[in-house]
């Protein structure tokens, strides 16, 4: 089991959530980027590492299927916002790189 792991045992439920920040504190990490790489990894060996963004913030194991089902909304919720965004940089950046080619005619 890692430390990190180890450390989430404590934090069970989302009344229980430790931020990201906290946990590269706990871990000694220099910040919360190798928290999030490392929490990454431990959901794709099957732990269930959830995270808040409202109160109370942070990572949690979940412990009942509601907070199980909140997570996966939350989830589904940024594939779709994620979609929006690529569909309108794509058309951003498409219409902006098409005005540069028109004015290098000039």
């Amino acid at each position: 089991m890692s430390n990190l792991l180890t450390v989430l045992q404590l934090h069970r439920g989302k009344a229980r959530a430790i931020t990201g920040k906290e946990l590269a504190q706990v871990m000694g990490a220099p910040d919360d980027r190798l928290i999030r790489k490392e929490i990454r990894e431990l959901i794709a060996e099957g732990n269930p590492i959830a995270s808040s963004t409202e109160k109370p913030y942070g990572y949690f194991l979940v412990e009942t299927q509601d907070e199980a089902d909140d997570y996966l909304g939350s989830l589904k919720g940024r594939l779709v916002e994620d979609a929006y965004r690529r569909r309108d940089f794509k058309a951003a950046s498409a219409n902006s790189l098409n005005k540069e080619k028109q004015l290098a005619l000039l």
